[in-house]
């Protein structure tokens, strides 16, 4: 093809950085002129972390923390300064996918083109922005895993530690960066060629660094009676709902592209096939890793995360996101499978690209769903929960929580907190709106979280960091007599005994286009009188 022989490796160099550069600038002049989507809870709830630095955290390791302080401490406390490092750690996940497939395949061409396929997954558009673990996660994912290469492929050994020092800064982000290791033995103990270097050092010495970062972790949850390692084992297992294998299966196809899936299992599957032709034609046959670089070292990498994300998902609830880490082998995997079989592959390629196109204004703009949301309102209504209506708007707007925080949500909380006295607090049912006010309330006050007091454990809300910081206990004596607006619902008992009075104030209704979002109920509460943390298991 005449276009890809003007392709030369300056020209395709050139145009990534270029496509760095606008990228970076199109999405930083997002967020800093009339961006329409406020901090999520996890975004507040890091930054509040960000305000008290500590070795670690009640659900994560101390990165995100340390990496948003860094962030604002150079521009403020604001929703762009939280969300900047975001941006970064999204340029240097590119550079990783850049390099590492030029590496294995020696063509800028295809590493342009591994770069340019993220562009068409609907998990990056959506998500790219927001600066929760997973960025700082998945790129010291691609860092160690470009570091690995590295080291098995080139032989340099300095490699192995550094490798590991990424892995251990990205499981102090989330612990599991830590299942990349168990990962790479696997490659070693398949690839013949390099199973040699488990009888060396230098992977264990990688191991050691990578368990080594977490002795800040170890060190904070020895003096927290292990409340990290008890949050991970639930979330891992059956203990937080039943799993949904096949809905988080079907998941994946919407959230990578439906087409890109299809490659992806086609890819892997001709992988898998050639090792074994290669075998059977040769049976002391040096492995495919020699044949074709790297292609079962992609397909390792990223395919047995993606299955351990899976087989999760039969027990668990297993997130959308949590499996963001394979795909970035398996992209490069995809874009290598392109190239070598074009003729094969071309349709479902074009197919990809015209749904990645499609998608896009749809991701910008999700009110172009509302339609849809009513029609399906009408005609298959979804069940209420806890007696609480549910409508699909919530369901097809993925970022609907992410509107109005700012305004009305803590504007209306700030206009009813000003009728109270000076000492007055704010109370919240879940984490998530205790952070989001604690950000956008006036001198983005101390905020407070009830949920995990609730005596009945059916209705009890899990621990959070709030329930580990002392200053935010509830049983303080410095709290006793003062008045609070209370957002959530007032219908449980602990709540009603821990204050002389209750008032119901008007909700927070939170629209978008004239259709309503959320309704947020709000309450005046008149004289605290002190909440005891209930007996029996919280940690949920």
């Amino acid at each position: 093809m005449k276009f890809l022989s003007l392709l030369t490796p300056f020209r395709c160099r050139l145009i990534f950085a270029a496509l760095m550069i606008l990228n970076f600038c199109n999405s930083w002049h997002y967020l800093t002129h009339s961006c329409p989507i406020d901090l999520s809870g996890d975004e507040a709830q890091y930054w509040d972390w960000s305000r008290h630095l500590d070795l670690s955290y009640y659900s994560k390791g101390p990165m995100v923390a340390y990496i948003i302080r860094a962030s604002c401490f150079f521009l403020g406390e604001t929703m762009p300064a939280v969300r900047l490092p975001a941006l970064i750690f999204a340029v240097g996940t590119s550079i990783c996918t850049y390099w590492l497939t030029r590496k294995l395949f020696g063509s800028d061409q295809l590493a342009l083109g591994a770069v340019l396929l993220g562009g068409i997954v609907p998990m990056y558009a959506a998500g790219g922005m927001l600066m929760t673990i997973d960025p700082p996660m998945f790129f010291f994912w691609a860092l160690g895993t470009c570091l690995l290469a590295k080291a098995i492929f080139d032989h340099r050994n300095w490699a192995w530690p550094a490798a590991g020092l990424a892995v251990g800064l990205g499981a102090l982000t989330k612990y599991g960066t830590l299942i990349w290791l168990p990962i790479v033995l696997l490659f070693l103990l398949i690839d013949k060629p390099s199973r040699a270097k488990l009888k060396t050092v230098w992977p264990w010495i990688m191991t050691a660094i990578s368990l080594l970062c977490l002795t800040p972790p170890v060190i904070w949850n020895a003096r927290h009676d292990w409340v990290s390692f008890h949050h991970v084992a639930t979330q891992t297992s059956g203990g937080i709902g039943h799993g949904d294998f096949f809905s988080f299966l079907g998941a994946q196809f919407l959230v990578v592209n439906p087409m890109l899936a299809v490659l992806m299992a086609a890819a892997a599957w001709t992988t898998m096939r050639s090792i074994r032709q290669a075998e059977k034609a040769m049976p002391d046959a040096v492995s495919l890793a020699s044949k074709a670089p790297g292609m079962l070292f992609l397909l390792v990498i990223g395919g047995s995360f993606f299955l351990v994300c899976l087989t999760d998902s039969i027990v668990a609830k297993v997130q959308v996101n949590w499996p963001a880490p394979a795909y970035f082998t398996l992209l490069i995997l995809v874009a290598y499978f392109i190239s070598a079989h074009w003729r094969k592959a071309r349709g479902l390629f074009v197919g990809a690209l015209i749904f990645g196109i499609a998608i896009q204004p749809i991701l910008h703009d999700l009110t172009l769903l509302y339609p849809l949301a009513g029609w399906l309102d009408r005609h298959h209504p979804l069940k209420p929960r806890d007696g609480t209506p549910q409508h699909w708007v919530n369901r097809l707007d993925m970022e609907y929580k992410l509107r109005g925080m700012a305004d009305p949500f803590a504007s209306d909380v700030a206009r009813e907190l000003a009728k109270l006295p000076a000492n007055s607090f704010v109370l919240c049912e879940a984490y998530e709106d205790a952070s989001e006010l604690s950000f956008y309330l006036p001198n983005q006050p101390k905020t407070y979280f009830v949920g995990s007091y609730w005596t009945n454990p059916q209705v009890r809300r899990r621990w959070t960091q709030f329930d580990i910081w002392p200053d935010r206990a509830l049983d303080r004596p410095e709290l006793i007599g003062r008045d609070a607006i209370y957002v959530g619902r007032a219908t449980y008992p602990p709540l009603r005994q821990s204050f002389e009075a209750i008032v119901p104030l008007p909700d927070i209704v939170i629209t978008r286009d004239g259709v309503v979002l959320q309704k947020i109920p709000m309450w005046k509460c008149i004289g605290f009188k002190g909440i005891i943390r209930p007996a029996g298991p919280s940690l949920r």
